[in-house]
């Protein structure tokens, strides 16, 4: 008897193989997939000596880029501070002749552009709601100048919400 069940389901021909297999891929095709997360994209513009962007950034996938409009060589160092930590604790530490290292959970990722250029490359995060971001620029005129952080080229943005 058991013989005859396993002939009775045997395909009968290589037609019945080939459509058996055909109507798996299919049924494997349809199943259904998470959507993609919407990324956000948000410009960040760089000039002599000040970054400008929405003072309000989406917690979430975002892809910033960078556009430098000044007459001289910009970076976007975008770096994660430490829960509680703000920007000008950063800056008066930098200040001081420390390294910021101790109060920033690391960065991010760092865009470059020459004057008067928007970058080829975008950066992709997932930004955390409640945490802080810092923006920063540490290029030197010259090697007798100040950082262009120095000058001004910081900002920071807080994510709205709750972690």
């Amino acid at each position: 008897m058991r013989f005859q069940l396993e002939e009775q389901w045997r395909p009968r021909s290589p037609y019945h193989l080939v459509a058996g297999s055909v109507l798996l891929i299919a049924l494997g095709a349809c199943k259904r997939q998470s959507p993609q997360p919407v990324s956000t994209e948000v410009l960040v513009t760089g000039s002599d000596y000040a970054f400008q962007f929405p003072d309000t950034l989406r917690q979430g996938q975002t892809t910033l880029r960078f556009a430098n409009a000044g007459k001289v060589e910009h970076e976007m160092v975008l770096a994660l501070l430490r829960p509680g930590v703000t920007l000008a604790q950063v800056m008066d530490l930098m200040k001081a002749g420390g390294r910021p290292d101790s109060l920033i959970e690391g960065i991010v990722g760092i865009l470059i552009a020459k004057a008067g250029v928007t970058t080829l490359g975008s950066l992709g995060v997932d930004l955390i709601p409640g945490r802080t971001y810092a923006f920063v620029c540490n290029f030197q005129d010259a090697p007798d100048k100040p950082p262009h952080s120095a000058l001004g080229m910081v900002a920071s943005r807080t994510v709205p919400g709750v972690r």
